[in-house]
């Protein structure tokens, strides 16, 4: 069984206290994910496809080649997961090996479809309740921030969302520099936020990645999209918004 999955059968808040999850006025700080916590990533990775689809009915053979090194691209991230230093700014350049092309083409590939093209996606599948959740969070006093192994500031402005972030780190940071589940990130966000681990609750939807990536730095994990009871190594799932506020009396 994978260790950062499980289910115990139980509700959720019957295992917060095991977690050590803060909740309602013990909570000083919640930090997010960003792709597929903020927004819904399948719709939004469906509408990309379709795209890329339409452009290939007039350049098919460009199109194949981008489609390919979004494909390696993609792969490398989670190849740079699980190695000892998984240096964020190798990712472009493994792809690039293992796709064939030329650094340059592949950078400007890369921005387009994966920076520039998802935007207006993002803001059409913002994640239903979020944008709530966060209203009432800021205005009960809890500091937010964002970790995110992406690029985020043009999706949070996309979405509406970046006034409520205070914090905003990826991985492409030098102070970060590893793609999740290093704790670089998220344990760089606490210390800008001035939030202890005790008192701050991560938000992600990968159990694999971003619980692993609450549990190494020592913070309660909560993964949206996950059975209402289901828990695992570092955190508690829940399956949409409601929920989460919920779990955490917000």
């Amino acid at each position: 069984m994978d260790p950062a999955r499980s289910s115990a059968g139980k509700p959720g808040r019957d295992a917060a206290p095991a977690l050590g999850l803060p909740v309602g006025a013990g909570i000083s700080g919640l930090i997010f994910d960003l792709d597929g916590t903020l927004y819904r990533q399948g719709p939004v990775r469906r509408a990309m496809l379709w795209r890329l689809l339409q452009a290939g009915a007039g350049r098919p053979v460009s199109t194949w080649r981008d489609w390919r090194l979004i494909h390696y691209y993609r792969k490398a991230q989670e190849h740079l997961r699980n190695c000892p230093e998984p240096l964020a700014s190798r990712q472009l350049r493994l792809a690039c090996d293992w796709s064939g092309q030329d650094p340059e083409q592949a950078a400007k590939v890369i921005t387009h479809w994966m920076e520039d093209a998802p935007l207006e996606e993002v803001a059409r599948y913002v994640r239903p309740g979020i944008a709530d959740f966060l209203e009432v969070a800021r205005s009960r006093g809890m500091r937010l921030g964002l970790v995110s192994d992406y690029p985020a500031t043009r999706k949070l402005q996309a979405m509406g969302l970046g006034d409520y972030f205070s914090v905003v780190l990826t991985a492409q940071d030098a102070r970060v520099g590893l793609f999740k589940p290093s704790p670089n990130g998220l344990k760089a966000a606490l210390e800008d936020l001035g939030v202890e681990p005790g008192s701050a609750v991560y938000i992600g939807d990968r159990p694999s990645v971003d619980g692993e990536t609450a549990h190494r730095a020592g913070v309660a994990g909560v993964i949206l999209d996950q059975p209402r009871g289901s828990n695992g190594r570092g955190w508690i799932g829940v399956p949409d918004v409601p929920s989460l506020s919920a779990l955490l009396m917000i």
